[in-house]
């Protein structure tokens, strides 16, 4: 049983946001792996073939195309997630209910966090985390 997240996979479009989660988890003190991903498709590819599970999915309720929401039908469809491992957070910049109400609808969903991604964040995350891999 690991207690600390050491694989983060991050699913966004914006430039911005990959920046600022590099920054915090930096200020975090990880040091672990990070992958970033701009559209749903490339973080499916990687999921789809790669067995490695990162601890962290963040992903991002509103990219063109096709959605976050989208994404999650797919892989849990699939049997991808819920996978026993990974924490699924939904972000977005959108505080809406009805957004929050339909990401928490998701077996595979975890939390959901409004952007921008901080410290504190991360910290209760990596709190969620701990209590997931008991």
């Amino acid at each position: 049983m690991r207690e600390t997240i050491e694989h983060v996979l991050l699913v966004d479009d914006e430039d911005d946001y990959h920046f600022i989660t590099r920054i915090v988890l930096k200020k975090a003190g990880f040091n672990g792996k990070f992958e970033c991903f701009y559209s749903a498709d490339e973080a499916m590819a990687r999921l789809r073939t790669d067995s490695t599970k990162p601890d962290l999915i963040l992903l991002d309720i509103n990219m063109p195309g096709y959605t976050g929401f989208d994404m999650l039908r797919t892989m849990e469809a699939e049997g991808l997630l819920p996978n026993g491992t990974s924490l699924v957070v939904m972000c977005s910049s959108s505080n809406r209910p009805m957004d929050i109400e339909q990401a928490r609808s998701f077996r595979s969903v975890d939390d959901y966090i409004e952007k921008s991604f901080d410290l504190g964040q991360f910290e209760r995350l990596t709190e969620v985390f701990k209590q997931k891999q008991a």
